[in-house]
């Protein structure tokens, strides 16, 4: 049984020398050569800044726009995002930011094609707060953040789903994907199981640099299964 961690003993025996688990990381983790997975697992455990496009600030602008628009589903905002960061462009000297500025540009003028309603229950959805929590998936403490946590009825049911927005400059791989769907569904298992049923169509996980979007009915019982097991088992081992 999966079990949600606070500040216990496990979590403090695999973290001892480790910031954080992200799925983020264990995308990485996946990518790396068996001879580098090793330097990767000792640099996890070093105090670290994130500066490239795998940080989370990389990629903010973007994300957190298209998570304000799947909430309010007034695309007005895109534009005026678009407008701002345009001017940020501008007036930035680097090369980097310029390129990091560009890239959310990029992202924003896409997500006016998106299909919003196709993202959440056609029902009254009610949201509530989400928060940053870390998950153990087969003895691997993995930190879950989603974007937006909502409940709807359905059929009489009482149901709990959840999105999550990520993006990858080299976009995610569909098992890779896989691997967000899987913590998000844990994740809303653990904290809202005893209260709602979990919702398997409306558990996504969004790739915000293609616009695509996987969730839990896709992968259950399918082949993405074996890939995350597989994944999650080579990681334990590494730590």
């Amino acid at each position: 049984m999966l079990n949600l961690l606070s500040m216990n003993s496990l979590l403090s025996f695999f973290l001892k020398d480790m910031d954080k688990i992200t799925v983020a990381d264990i995308v990485r983790f996946v990518r790396k050569t068996p001879a580098s997975r090793v330097t990767f697992i000792a640099n996890l455990k070093k105090p670290k800044i994130q500066t490239d496009d795998e940080g989370g600030n990389y990629w903010i602008i973007s994300s957190s726009t298209i998570s304000q628009v799947f909430r309010s589903e007034e695309l007005i905002v895109l534009d005026d995002k678009i407008e701002s960061v345009s001017e940020k462009k501008k007036k930035a000297t680097a090369k980097i930011s310029k390129d990091m500025y560009q890239c959310n540009i990029d992202i924003l003028h896409n997500a006016k094609e998106f299909d919003f309603h196709d993202l959440k229950p056609y029902f009254l959805v009610n949201y509530i707060k989400s928060t940053k929590s870390i998950l153990e998936l087969q003895g691997v403490p993995i930190q879950v953040i989603p974007n937006h946590v909502f409940t709807f009825e359905e059929n009489g049911i009482q149901k709990v789903g959840a999105i999550w927005f990520v993006a990858k400059k080299d976009t995610y791989r569909k098992e890779e994907l896989a691997i967000f769907v899987h913590s998000l569904y844990q994740y809303l298992l653990n904290i809202w199981g005893d209260k709602y049923e979990v919702s398997q169509d409306y558990c996504i996980a969004f790739d915000i640099t293609v616009g695509y979007k996987l969730n839990h009915t896709q992968i259950a019982g399918s082949e993405y299964q074996e890939f995350i097991n597989d994944t999650l088992s080579e990681l334990k081992k590494a730590i």
